[in-house]
C-alpha cells in the first residue's frame, strides 16, 4: 500500500464521514449571532435605532417579562433545543463509514461493506449448493457473518462453507477472511 500523503488523505476521507457542515453550519451561527450582538451594542452606543432589538430593552424585557416574551423565549428555546440535540447527535455517532481500506500497490482501493457481504453470499450459496436466495450475509468491519437456509432433506456442511467463504473473501484481502461465521439454519426450504 502506498504511503502517498495524497493516498493516506483519499483513503481517510473515504472510510471516515465528514462532519465539516455540521461545524460550518454550527459557526455560521454563531458569528451571526456575535456579529447582531456587536451591531447593536454600537448602534446603542452611538444613539441610532436599533436594528431588531435594543439590547437594554431586550434586558428589561427579560427581567419582567410578558405573556408575548415567555412565548417567543419558548419558542427560541425550543429550537436551541433541537438544534443542541442534533449537534450532540453528530458529534457522538460513529464517524466511520461501511467501508474498509484494501492494499493495492497501484493506489488507494476502498471497497465498500455491501460489496464484501455479496461477495461472501455469492461464495456461500456455490459452495452449499442452494439458490440465490437460501444465503444472506452482512459484513462490519472486518467481521463476516453468513446465513444458509439448505434445501429440504439435502445437509449442509458449514464448515466447508466457512472454507469457502474465507478463501474468497481473503483474495479481497487477507483480513476479511480471518472473521467468517456460518450459521446454517436446521429447517430446510422447498424452493
Amino acid at each position: 500500500m502506498s504511503n502517498n500523503p495524497v493516498e493516506r488523505r483519499l483513503r481517510r476521507r473515504s472510510v471516515y464521514r465528514s462532519r465539516s457542515t455540521a461545524v460550518s453550519v454550527a459557526l455560521v451561527v454563531l458569528v451571526l449571532v456575535a456579529a447582531w450582538i456587536g451591531t447593536e451594542s454600537v448602534l446603542r452606543a452611538i444613539g441610532a435605532p436599533p436594528l431588531l432589538a435594543d439590547p437594554q430593552t431586550a434586558v428589561d424585557a427579560a427581567l419582567a417579562p410578558d405573556a408575548a416574551f415567555v412565548t417567543k423565549i419558548e419558542v427560541i428555546a425550543a429550537v436551541l433545543l433541537v438544534a443542541g440535540i442534533v449537534l450532540v447527535v453528530l458529534a457522538l455517532k460513529p464517524g466511520r463509514q461501511h467501508r474498509s481500506v484494501v492494499a493495492h500497490d497501484r493506489g488507494a482501493v476502498v471497497i465498500d461493506s455491501s460489496i464484501v457481504a455479496s461477495t461472501a453470499r455469492n461464495a456461500a450459496g456455490r459452495a452449499a449448493g442452494v439458490p440465490d436466495g437460501h444465503t444472506t450475509a452482512s459484513a462490519r468491519g472486518l467481521r463476516t457473518e453468513v446465513s444458509v437456509v439448505p434445501m429440504s432433506g439435502i445437509p449442509v456442511d458449514s464448515t466447508a462453507v466457512e472454507h469457502a467463504v474465507a478463501e474468497r473473501l481473503g483474495q479481497l484481502d487477507e483480513r476479511f477472511g480471518r472473521h467468517v461465521t456460518v450459521r446454517v439454519s436446521e429447517k430446510g426450504s422447498l424452493s
